[in-house]
């Protein structure tokens, strides 16, 4: 069974723990390359969950413009950006599951597809017209 319709997340409400996770993705980050290696499901959700748990991440209200938004902290020095990017892909799948975690269909890095019909099967540094210049001569 084949679904029509596919739910876009928020991803601006998701935004800037989702941010993080896409940039320490690119970088190669071990902890989150390591929850992607482990997909499908279970095992990268355990992997996930370990490092929120094992970084003492903690929820916790954060005025956001007009409401207020869950954020994850965690008093454990230098894990700032790897709590906020597990925070960013744990709540990219509770929208979503995950599908939008990928990996390039060239070089196998992995990236978070933000296309509404989830259909992105690129890093930024392959999508097809990275290589464009200004003229739209490869």
């Amino acid at each position: 069974m084949t679904r029509k319709h596919v739910i876009v997340p928020p991803f601006r409400d998701l935004d800037p723990a989702l941010e993080v996770a896409e940039r320490l993705l690119a970088q190669g980050n071990p902890w989150l390359a390591g929850v992607v290696s482990a997909l499908p499901d279970e095992r990268a959700a355990d992997r996930l969950n370990r490092i929120l748990a094992g970084t003492g991440a903690a929820p916790r209200l954060a005025e956001a413009g007009n409401g207020w938004r869950l954020v994850q902290v965690t008093s454990w020095p230098g894990c700032g950006d790897l709590v906020a990017g597990a925070s960013g892909l744990a709540e990219l799948v509770a929208f979503g599951g995950w599908r939008r975690i990928k990996r390039c269909a060239v070089c196998a890095e992995a990236f978070c597809d933000r296309t509404a019909g989830c259909s992105r099967r690129w890093c930024a540094g392959h999508r097809p017209h990275a290589g464009f210049r200004s003229t739209g001569v490869h």
